[in-house]
């Protein structure tokens, strides 16, 4: 049927649900309609399916009897249904173990965050299941797995997110270490280059003249003893002020 390419046309299913059927499966939901039960589930999400959720569906007519597609067998096609989040959910798991940077931790949340939806709908459905057709043992057994999955996603939602923050905190706090240490250099230099200065500008001065005068001077040696007394006294005066600023 084209209204519903994703049901088998040999599903003899009442025109009250078929009316009911998009072109996609839409939400994750059970119809239950004159006897009939069709569980409308999502295949578990992948990188590759840009989004695209594919149908996985189960039905049960009034004689008890179940079937599913694309998957066969019924409950069993469920079982295996529910086997793939496992699965899915199991390799996430994994992949915040072995993630080390935030980018890795980012795309395992990129991951995690579709799944886990599916997950907690998959959970509802099978939920409203039991409640229909409270006498089916297994569709308790599958309900509980899927409940035991929507908590197993949460933690590695949890996990991913948890490892991203603290990827996060330690590459600032190496960050505002390595500032904070460029700043003590920047400082040490900024004391230098005043404790100088006083003395290169005097040399300066005295060097518009040549050499041998300046030598010769008898003002030669208090001027530089001079440069070196304003060098300790300006470089004192940078110190006290950097501490100053450092409070």
């Amino acid at each position: 049927m084209e209204r519903a390419a994703y049901i088998p046309k040999t599903w003899e299913l009442p025109e009250s649900i078929r009316k009911r059927l998009g072109t996609s499966v839409g939400k994750q939901r059970l119809m239950n309609e004159d006897g009939h039960l069709l569980l409308l589930l999502h295949q578990a999400p992948t990188e590759e399916d840009d989004e695209v959720r594919r149908a996985m569906v189960v039905w049960r007519n009034p004689a008890g009897e179940w079937k599913s597609s694309p998957a066969s067998g019924g409950i069993s096609g469920l079982e295996g249904h529910i086997a793939f989040y496992q699965t899915a959910i199991h390799k996430l798991d994994e992949a915040v173990e072995s993630a080390v940077t935030a980018r890795q931790y980012f795309d395992v949340m990129r991951r995690v965050h579709p799944l886990h939806r599916a997950t907690r709908h998959l959970f509802e459905v099978l939920q409203a299941t039991r409640q229909a057709v409270p006498e089916e043992s297994r569709i308790i057994t599958l309900r509980d797995q899927a409940a035991d999955l929507d908590r197993a996603i949460e933690l590695v939602a949890a996990d991913a997110k948890a490892g991203m923050d603290f990827t996060l905190a330690e590459s600032a706090s190496q960050q505002a270490h390595a500032a904070d240490v460029a700043n003590h250099e920047a400082r040490r230099l900024n004391r230098l280059a005043a404790f100088f200065f006083p003395l290169v500008t005097l040399v300066t001065v005295f060097g518009m003249n040549p050499p041998e005068h300046i030598f010769k001077s008898s003002g030669f040696w208090v001027v530089l003893a001079a440069g070196v007394l304003l060098g300790f006294v300006v470089y004192s005066i940078v110190a006290v002020a950097g501490r100053k600023k450092d409070r």
